[in-house]
């Protein structure tokens, strides 16, 4: 859509005058049709503001149509000026300024028209738009420049006042944004984005942050309306404020040799999305220029660790697996990966690492494990694993340099885990960087793959000195119920150690069932000697009492809240709201004995499951005596 048409039909009456407006304006249009051989029309372009006036008598009957191009028309008459002999001067000053090292990076002309989100194309131009178009277009294929639409956005914030002289400050409350107006600016962005080229392509370059010297004409924006505004309301010591938007369609040009770093300002994501197109475009071929591209985004990637660029790395890992050149390779791994490594990338890294071979491969890998497996132990261990398992024999002494360097780095990082980790009041981000059953599976297994035996039972030795960090009833029997798997493994040393570790504990405290308890006794509360915790105690020692009754205020009810669920007693409690002060109503349970039946299920199950991992060879009969036991322990369960 490119403009409306009314058709006002003959009726009697008066009033219904239309308001069209435009860049300052207004023209006042009498669309009343008296004769019945008369037609009242009136045409304007879709960004013209307009209204209508109240018909005052009778009535008006009017037909409103929009007016559309179709896409690719080519054949409609447009008229629009003529620029053509400005050409030779923009195209004369574009290579001047391509040629120079100063600012601007690029030119963004506000165009006279706002159009539509389906309208906005090179193709449906208005007027004067048209014209600068094609102007700019020819001079920047001859100054060697890109030329593309864009939106700019202006997004400003500042402190609100009324639009009205002599009213108080308690009379601003429940008036709306259009009645306040921006008393001092806080703050401005300027940003470009929602791009188009001039084939009609939508390439996605993201927000490009823009300079206000950048900007043409001169003062363009400076009489503009914004396009939306939001009153917020006063917080605390701040007042009210205003914000509000403006959005206008604008020509954005740069140097062609300047493009990758136009677009990197948007965010790393759309440059290297737009050097992989630049690659594919150009046959898959690395030729030179590919090549200094890709050099370009590794030295401009964001030093900033709260930059998110997670896509990007796993993009740019398949852009130079796509290319193969391994200097460029390894200097991405070292400069960037190195650094920014989230366990996200490891099937692309590892197609990385195979590109550069196990010379550059490995130097890389014992830099890695330094790096990230006090961090990311589980990332860092599959990424090892998934290398032994995949490369080639080329690979055996890399690989085994970076498991020695993980096996001799673990006892220190699981002692450093119990001192610090189990200590973080995050669980979300303990739980991410934690030691799980994947991380021991990895370990030992990726040991075996080495051959590094005596390694792998130290650390296996570290893996049991720890239980509170490796819980050896649930994560040792996880790990070994996949290792029995790999071949030879449930013939090792560490194999059997952990199998002998997790057995142990398993039947430490669950030989036997749990006894179902012979009283209402439940554990007491410490700590507080006040009278009602007093009678709390009491309450809970007794081995017949399953209800007791508080009759309390507010505040020492809560006290009592407090102790019963900081204490987590097997006691469940409600307020019974009769009489005053309302009554606590306190009544025993099994809750502590459920849990514990519940984890006795899981624990024989973990048993039943050791059964069918239990070691091979020599070391099956040297573990015989717990195996038997494990069986008994099943077999009382039944």
């Amino acid at each position: 859509m490119v403009a409306t048409l009314t058709i006002s039909l003959p009726t009697a009456g008066t009033g219904g005058e239309l308001v069209v407006r435009h860049r300052g304006r207004e023209v006042i249009l009498d669309m009343n049709a008296d004769e019945p051989s008369e037609l009242a029309f009136a045409a304007f372009y879709a960004d013209c503001p307009h209204e209508t006036q109240p018909v005052r008598r009778g009535h008006r009957l009017s037909l409103v149509f929009n007016l559309c191009l179709r896409p690719g028309d080519t054949d409609t008459p447009r008229r629009a000026p003529d620029y053509f002999e400005q050409v030779e001067s923009v195209t004369e000053h574009l290579v001047n300024w391509r040629e120079s090292d100063h600012p601007p990076e690029k030119y963004v002309w506000v165009m006279e028209h706002d159009y539509s989100e389906n309208g906005r194309s090179f193709a449906a131009l208005k007027n004067t738009d048209a014209a600068v178009a094609r102007v700019l277009s020819q001079s920047a294929d001859r100054a060697g420049c890109e030329l593309y639409m864009a939106i700019v956005y202006i997004n400003e914030q500042g402190i609100a006042v009324p639009d009205i002289d002599d009213i108080g400050y308690g009379d601003w409350e429940g008036m709306e944004s259009t009645e306040m107006v921006m008393d001092e600016l806080l703050e401005r962005s300027r940003w470009l984005d929602d791009w188009i080229d001039r084939d009609g392509r939508r390439p996605s370059f993201g927000e490009v942050p823009l300079l206000r010297e950048e900007l043409l004409p001169e003062n363009a924006l400076d009489d503009a309306e914004p396009d939306e505004r939001w009153l917020h309301e006063a917080t605390g010591n701040a007042g009210m404020t205003i914000e509000q938007v403006y959005r206008r369609t604008a020509f954005v040009i740069w140097p062609r040799s300047k493009t990758l770093d136009v677009i990197r300002r948007g965010g790393i994501d759309p440059a290297v999305a737009w050097v992989a197109e630049q690659f594919d475009a150009a046959g898959g071929n690395a030729d030179e220029r590919i090549g200094d591209l890709v050099d370009g985004l590794i030295g401009a990637w964001p030093s900033d660790r709260y930059v998110s660029d997670e896509q990007a790395r796993v993009k740019m890992l398949r852009l130079l697996a796509a290319i193969g050149e391994e200097n460029l390779t390894f200097r991405f791994l070292r400069q960037v990966l190195l650094h920014r490594y989230d366990g996200s990338e490891n099937e692309d890294l590892l197609a990385a690492l195979l590109g550069i071979g196990p010379d550059a491969g490995g130097r890389f890998l014992v830099g890695f494990v330094t790096a990230h497996l006090a961090y990311r132990p589980g990332d860092t261990l599959a990424l090892l694993r998934r290398v032994g398992e995949t490369a080639g024999p080329a690979w055996s002494g890399a690989l085994r340099g970076a498991a020695g360097q993980a096996l001799a780095d673990w006892p220190a990082l699981v002692k450093q885990r119990v001192e610090t980790e189990l200590k973080r009041s995050d669980q979300e981000e303990r739980e991410r960087k934690s030691i799980d059953d994947g991380a021991i599976r990895n370990l030992v297994g990726l040991a075996s793959l080495c051959g590094l035996a005596e390694d792998a039972k130290i650390a296996a030795a570290a893996i049991a000195d720890h239980p509170q960090l490796i819980t050896p009833e649930r994560m040792v029997p996880a790990a070994l119920k996949s290792l029995r798997r790999q071949e030879g493994l449930p013939r090792s040393a560490a194999y059997a150690w952990l199998w002998r570790h997790a057995v142990a504990s398993l039947l430490e405290r669950s030989a036997t069932a749990p006894e179902a308890p012979r009283d209402w006794r439940i554990a007491t509360p410490t700590g507080c000697h006040c009278q009602h915790c007093a009678k709390l105690r009491a309450f809970c020692d007794s081995p017949v009492a399953r209800t007791e009754h508080f009759k309390l205020r507010k505040d020492l009810r809560k006290h009592l809240h407090r102790v019963i669920d900081g204490h987590h007693l097997d006691m469940s409690h409600v307020t019974q709201r009769k009489g005053r002060p309302f009554t606590l109503v306190c009544t025993k349970n099994r809750a502590s004995y459920q849990r514990r039946l519940t984890e006795y299920g899981k624990d024989v199950s973990w048993m039943r499951s050791l059964i069918r991992s239990a070691p091979c060879g020599e070391w099956r009969k040297l573990c015989a005596a717990e195996l038997e036991r494990l069986h008994e322990a099943v077999a009382e369960s039944k």
